[in-house]
């Protein structure tokens, strides 16, 4: 069918109507396709790259938020750790007075205070640090506004037994935090005015006996970590704008807003309005956004990003930060590389369309011209067949007297062949064990060379192996060092602080970097583990190199056996064309004669040959066929 259709196209249009179809075919179509195919592959790569980078954009602001909250809990179990605490318990059981450093409780109490007070100075987003006892009674509270440190006086503590946070706590064990749902902060059980948000963590203490002996409480100014999440925002008329529609949210494990661009809506769930995601989205979306760790889900032109901040993993509660950015905003790069990328194949094909049409032309002019001289060279060409057909008479006479003497030759040149087969086979018998025997002996070098590099590799491990050995005595020592100086100052710096008064804030902030200490020893512990791991590998190393250079040393004399059997088949390899060269030298003095008679009938078929030459290829079938075919392309041209 497909020959048929050809054959229909080559009869109705001309060669250069031909060309010019075939041309627009080759280039617009192909380019079309793969035009189109470039730009739907490259607008799907670049989507799923927006995507990654909105989910990777929304994750950082989550990790920022995460980072902030567990610097809270690593302060508050600092805190329930200093001397003053456990003093103030052992003034309890003494009757009012410590009797291992003979303080009293009071005492005790100014020095927490001057600690809270020094931990607040350093880090502004605490508004409260306080120590419950195991009745719920507070001891010390040091309060904060931002801008001024104050330590309350005794007659104004409170008693918090009764508050969620105080029984949740003294359930936990010694070295567990609790986290509070994220809420307003409270004076006498109503929200204080202007409205802050706070997030509250607390961690038991217990004395030298076990003892529960009440908690240790941050109230953190949760709003920094609010404006950080909302900064590059612009505040107009109420309204939070982000460029180009873009909106960021954020919800807790309700649905409330915490953060919302319209500050009506947000703290819905403290303020008794029910302003929540399921008011401005449907059930599906709200389900999948509070149901699952993170995601973009596309709604109404817009993609939603969300990524979860789960702060305390065994407690309910968790907030959702949510990105909502319009589609066009995201794909604004794809649409334009769709329009640059249509733009450059339309500018491609007006381009290439007009020369290609000027190039068939010139090549249809060119093909005419061929036609025309192929047509004159054919009608030049018969005229020489009657001079070729009498010279070819006169060779047929001569090639018939060769036919005779090469009878002759027959037998002579057939046994001939045969021994020199027999000599050819021997040969490249012998040419294939003599390479045999060269490449046994390579490897043979080889093998020993690498037995030698293994064994150089086995001293570099074993030197290796010495050197962390080194190593490893030298941190032990400074790990021991830094592990007995962290404790010895540690103790130090906070019972100098405590006992200093006010005069001793700074050695708060020494007892702040005496724990960077620790943390410097406990680096040093995991370079010492990471070292241990090296030699083991070096060690596990070094007993795989010494297996290789055994199996080396094997393979080597092996080999050696092999190049000495190889050699000995060589030799009688060439003892045998020796003798087969022999015999072909007795049989080559009975050709010559032969070859003399050839020699002599040759010479006529020679000159017969020359006169054949000049007017070769140019015979009568060839002729008419070369005069048709011209014609044919002159028609089509």
């Amino acid at each position: 069918m497909f020959t048929n259709f050809f054959k229909s196209f080559q009869n109705r249009f001309k060669l250069q109507t031909q060309i010019l179809l075939l041309l627009l075919l080759s280039t617009v179509v192909p380019v079309s396709i793969v035009g189109m195919y470039g730009i739907f592959s490259s607008s799907s790569t670049l989507s799923k790259l927006s995507k990654s980078e909105l989910e990777e954009e929304l994750s950082d602001e989550a990790n920022k938020i995460l980072s902030f909250l567990d610097g809270v809990s690593d302060d508050v179990l600092f805190l329930s750790k200093t001397p003053p605490i456990q003093g103030i318990a052992r003034t309890r059981d003494g009757g009012g007075r410590d009797e291992q450093d003979n303080l009293s409780e009071t005492a005790w109490a100014k020095q927490l205070e001057t600690i809270f007070t020094a931990m607040i100075e350093s880090d502004s987003h605490y508004i409260q640090l306080r120590y419950l006892d195991e009745k719920g009674k507070e001891i010390v509270r040091v309060n904060s506004d931002g801008t001024k440190i104050k330590a309350v006086t005794e007659a104004q503590l409170q008693n918090k037994a009764n508050r969620e946070y105080f029984t949740e706590t003294m359930k936990l064990s010694v070295g567990s935090v609790y986290i509070s749902p994220l809420d307003f902060n409270r004076e006498n059980g109503k929200i204080q005015q202007p409205y802050t948000p706070v997030i509250r963590y607390a961690t038991p203490i217990a004395d030298s006996a076990g003892i529960k002996r009440g908690i240790v409480i941050a109230n953190v100014f949760a709003e920094e970590f609010i404006a950080a999440f909302e900064e590059g925002q612009d505040h107009e008329d109420g309204m939070i704008r982000w460029n180009e529609g873009e909106e960021r949210l954020l919800i807790n494990q309700d649905g409330y807003y915490i953060s919302h661009p319209n500050n009506e809506k947000e703290w819905g769930f403290e303020l008794d309005h029910d302003h929540k995601l399921e008011k401005d989205f449907s059930a599906e979306i709200v389900k999948q956004i509070l149901g699952t760790q993170e995601g973009i889900i596309e709604h109404q032109g817009d993609f939603l990003s969300y990524h979860r901040v789960d702060y305390s993993p065994e407690q309910p509660e968790y907030l959702i930060v949510i990105d909502k950015i319009p589609e066009i905003s995201v794909f604004a790069s794809v649409n334009s590389f769709k329009i640059a990328a249509s733009l450059i194949i339309i500018i491609s094909l007006a381009t290439v369309l007009p020369m290609g049409i000027f190039r068939g032309r010139q090549l249809t002019n060119l093909i005419e011209q061929l036609v025309n001289s192929i047509f004159t060279s054919s009608q030049q060409t018969f005229s020489t067949m009657t001079q070729q057909e009498r010279v070819a008479s006169q060779q047929a006479a001569s090639v018939s007297e060769t036919t005779t003497t090469m009878d002759e030759l027959e037998a002579s040149c057939r046994q001939s062949a045969e021994q020199a087969q027999a000599a050819v086979s021997a040969a490249k018998q012998a040419l294939e064990l003599s390479e045999d025997g060269g490449k046994a002996v390579e490897e043979n070098l080889e093998g020993m060379s690498s037995l030698e590099q293994k064994v150089e590799a086995i001293a570099q491990q074993i030197v290796n192996l010495s050197e962390q050995a080194h190593q490893i005595g030298g941190i032990s020592q400074v790990v021991s060092d830094l592990a007995n100086q962290t404790n010895m100052l540690a103790l130090n710096s906070s019972v100098e602080a405590a006992r200093a008064g006010e005069h001793g804030k700074g050695f708060a902030v020494v007892a702040n970097e005496i724990r960077k200490l620790s943390d410097q020893s406990q680096r040093s512990a995991d370079k010492i583990s990471t070292i241990v791991s090296d030699i083991q590998k070096s060690i596990n190393s070094t007993v795989m190199v010494s297996e290789e250079g055994t199996k080396t040393a094997k393979m080597g004399l092996e080999i050696a056996h092999k190049t000495e059997q190889a050699f000995f088949g060589v030799k009688d390899a060439v003892n045998k064309v020796v003798l087969n060269n022999q015999q072909i030298s007795l049989n080559l003095k009975q050709q010559v004669d032969g070859i003399q008679q050839i020699v002599e009938a040759m010479d006529v078929i020679n000159q017969g040959a020359k006169e054949t030459a000049s007017g070769i290829g140019q015979t009568r079938e060839g002729t008419e066929k070369l005069n048709q075919i011209a014609l044919e392309l002159k028609r089509m041209v």
